[in-house]
């Protein structure tokens, strides 16, 4: 079942930055974790993924936003996926572009990055000549 993911729009009043030295901070604030943040992250339509899932049944999807985040970090840092799963649990910078604010939130397991690129390779064969999910 899809669901869009907003929650990142709402900040938490207590989140990982809150108890931060504020030098440490502005420098989290001036790195390319809120560039990315607002010029990627914030754009990545979720819409067009909803054809991956079942309406009908089945739990709600992982957020797809951060999914597609997840690939672009990772092809941007040249990543494998245990350095970009270790990355996005432990690294502020990365859970900071990807709109989640505290440490510990949002776990992924590694399957579900595989079946996401699975379903988006099966959704590009069934539909060739078609503009591909990743590019619209």
């Amino acid at each position: 079942m899809f669901r869009k993911n907003d929650d990142h729009k709402q900040l938490e009043l207590f989140n990982a930055t809150t108890g931060m030295d504020e030098r440490i901070r502005r420098r989290l604030e001036n790195s390319w974790a809120p560039l990315f943040y607002e010029h990627v992250f914030c754009q990545i339509n979720e819409e067009p993924f909803s054809v991956l899932y079942s309406e009908n049944w089945g739990r709600p999807n992982f957020p797809v936003n951060i999914l597609v985040g997840l690939e672009i970090i990772k092809h941007f840092r040249d990543s494998t996926d245990e350095e970009l799963l270790e990355d996005f649990y432990f690294n502020i910078q990365v859970k900071w572009a990807l709109g989640i604010r505290d440490i510990g939130e949002c776990p992924v397991a590694e399957r579900t990055l595989y079946e996401f690129r699975q379903r988006l390779y099966t959704y590009a064969l069934e539909h060739r000549g078609q503009d591909d999910l990743i590019y619209q």
